[in-house]
């Protein structure tokens, strides 16, 4: 456990611009502050409570000149702090080591709100270090919440003298009666388990606010409906139009339809022509080219014959020669003797005629080509013309088409909006019907004036087991410090407090009263240090050990048969043995108005304001 998470009070201290620090020195385990009244003790208990989010105290007269409150910490790790208040109020500053100064330059330094609704705080910032989680405690039956802080756990940390002895229960802070927020607080220390989870339910005046805004709502809804509805006309009226405006939408749909097939059916042939009309086009093309190259043949075969005509004449002539006198000897044909190949030149000249034929037979050939090949360019043009007049005649067609479904689709159009308008009255009336409907139902519902949040335990009490486990942790505390009658302890649910030897404790004298209220809230420490639970280790108890107040002091009662039974026990010795015994888990700060006998003091850490300049230290601040 030593390495347990917890906050450790270093020392006290006040400063001012014209006197030197006034301080008190705390250490772990236990710590006395005794002596007289009016010195200066229960103001040390209510400036470490100032400095941890409490209310300013009243500075008594001999604190004039401090204006800084101080208070050194030693947090979870070994990490020194010190926070600073003004003597005036305040935000809380904190810096990181202990110092007897805290300014925006001092190492670490943060400004917290008191409030723990604001951020950063001083509440969120101390619990977070001992390991509290955010958590909201419930407040009453209808599940409202309160946040978990630092002034709420404050109750269980500090107690002071008019709280040690009240008769009323021991988890109070103020109030005279135990509210939801009290049990859920205690119940969050024992077991972790706060009201997050469970929602919200509104009051019994928030619930008829939200019923009758709920009624002016829907009804406002109500009469825009209205406004729009013919009151005139019946519902029954509107659906049997509407009935009528749907066939009629039916038929027109079918015509629609029909006239769109028309049209598709049109625009397919007309796109059918204009593709014959491009395909005729394209073999007129190819017959021109085909022409052309005809043409330039033509011109060959003419050519070929010309050539051929000219080898067939020369041959002639070579034979016309073969008939006449020798130009050189002027001997006879028949008288000649020389050979001059004339034979090969008729052979030739004969070829040359066959040629000549076969080339004037494909010639004229290739001039009933050209002649089919214009024959067919002029048929072809003429089924272009049939085909454009065709064409233009579907595409007036189609146009007609077009015109024919655009009204048909208005017509259509015109059928649906109608259908629409009824739709909508119907569902306008509709609507309005369980408008009226749902603010009958609503009007006959009654409110509960006190709701509470289904399935929630109204009274937020411990459980047996709980209640039995805090138990035995104050017994514990008891039986240690000698306490007649401790083996006979309980948690009382119904006064939410304990319960020794069959006493209730309110039932007990101031004395016991006191020492009862200091062992439940020790119990409470040392039952969260056995069960690992958050607890920030310190507890401060004002006047814990009142039994021993002086037989003539009677301001809170004549000391009685309970009170000498506490001192004849010596519980004084065994408090303060069993409390430092807890030395390394916790720290405890003893405020006593009543001098104990002094050698039980003398152990432990302590300080004795005399009230006397004679003899040791007069008061907190002299």
């Amino acid at each position: 456990m030593a390495d347990r998470r917890r906050i450790i009070i270093d020392k006290l201290a006040f400063t001012g611009p014209e006197r030197g620090p006034i301080e008190v020195s705390f250490q772990s385990g236990v710590n006395i502050i005794w002596g007289a009244s009016n010195s200066g003790k229960s103001f040390v208990r209510k400036s470490i409570d100032y400095l941890l989010g409490g209310d300013l105290p009243t500075l008594p007269p001999e604190g004039q000149g401090v204006d800084n409150y101080l208070l050194w910490l030693t947090l979870p790790g070994g990490r020194p702090v010190t926070l600073r208040a003004s003597a005036l109020g305040g935000d809380i500053y904190k810096a990181e080591g202990h110092l007897y100064a805290v300014d925006q330059n001092s190492p670490g330094y943060e400004s917290f709100s008191r409030k723990h609704v604001t951020s950063p705080n001083i509440s969120r910032f101390l619990l977070s270090q001992v390991g509290f989680r955010e958590a909201l405690l419930l407040k009453n039956e209808r599940a409202e919440k309160s946040p978990f802080s630092l002034r709420l756990l404050m109750r269980y940390l500090l107690v002071d003298e008019t709280r040690m002895i009240d008769e009323k229960s021991l988890l109070l802070a103020y109030h005279i009666a135990i509210t939801s927020e009290d049990k859920s607080l205690l119940k969050f220390l024992l077991t972790g388990i706060d009201g997050a989870s469970i929602p919200q339910v509104r009051s019994g005046d928030q619930l008829k606010a939200a019923k009758e805004a709920k009624i002016e709502l829907l009804s406002q809804m109500a009469d825009q409906l209205r406004k729009l509805i013919d009151d005139t006309v019946e519902t029954a009226t509107v659906v049997a139009e509407l009935t009528q405006a749907e066939r009629e939408k039916a038929e027109l749909l079918e015509v629609v339809n029909e006239r769109q097939d028309s049209l598709d059916t049109l625009s397919a042939e007309e796109r059918s022509l204009a593709a014959d009309i491009r395909a005729y086009h394209a073999r007129i093309a190819e017959l021109k080219a085909l022409i052309i190259r005809f043409d330039e043949l033509a011109s060959v075969y003419a050519s070929d014959i010309e050539r051929l005509d000219g080898l067939e004449e020369g041959g002639f002539l070579l034979q016309r020669f073969a008939t006449i006198n020798c130009p050189l000897c002027g001997a006879l044909p028949q008288h000649q003797q020389h050979d001059h190949g004339l034979g090969g030149i008729e052979e030739q000249r004969h070829a040359v005629e066959l040629e000549i034929d076969k080339i004037r037979v494909e010639a004229r050939d290739l001039a009933a080509a050209i002649a089919d090949a214009k024959s067919e360019i002029d048929s072809v043009e003429n089924l272009i013309a049939i085909a454009e007049q065709e064409l233009e005649r579907h595409r007036l067609a189609r146009k007609e088409a077009e015109q024919q479904e655009i009204s048909a689709r208005s017509i259509f159009k015109s059928a649906s909006e109608r259908c629409e308008r009824f739709e909508v009255d119907l569902d306008n009336r509709q609507r309005l019907s369980e408008l009226e409907q749902h603010v009958a139902r609503i009007n006959a519902e009654s409110v509960r004036s006190r709701p509470r949040a289904d399935g929630l335990d109204v009274n937020l009490d411990l459980s047996t087991s709980e209640a039995h486990e805090l138990s035995t942790a104050v017994r514990a505390v008891l039986t240690a410090w000698n306490y007649p009658g401790a083996q006979a302890v309980h948690f009382e649910k119904g006064d939410q407090d304990i319960v020794v030897d069959g006493k209730r404790r309110r039932d007990n004298g101031a004395g016991v009263r006191a020492l009862l209220h200091a062992a439940f809230k020790v119990g409470v420490l040392v039952y969260c240090i056995e069960k690992g639970r958050p607890h920030p280790g310190f507890i401060i108890l004002d006047s814990p050990l009142l039994a021993y107040r002086p037989a003539e002091e009677t301001r809170f009662g004549d000391l009685g048969d309970d009170d000498l039974a506490l001192r004849n026990a010596d519980v004084a010795t065994h408090f303060y043995r069993h409390l430092n015994g807890l030395s390394d888990k916790a720290q405890f700060i003893i405020v006593e108005n009543h001098k104990s006998d002094q050698d039980v003091v003398k152990p432990y850490h302590n300080y004795q304001f005399t009230k006397n300049p004679q003899a040791g230290r007069i008061g907190l601040f002299v």
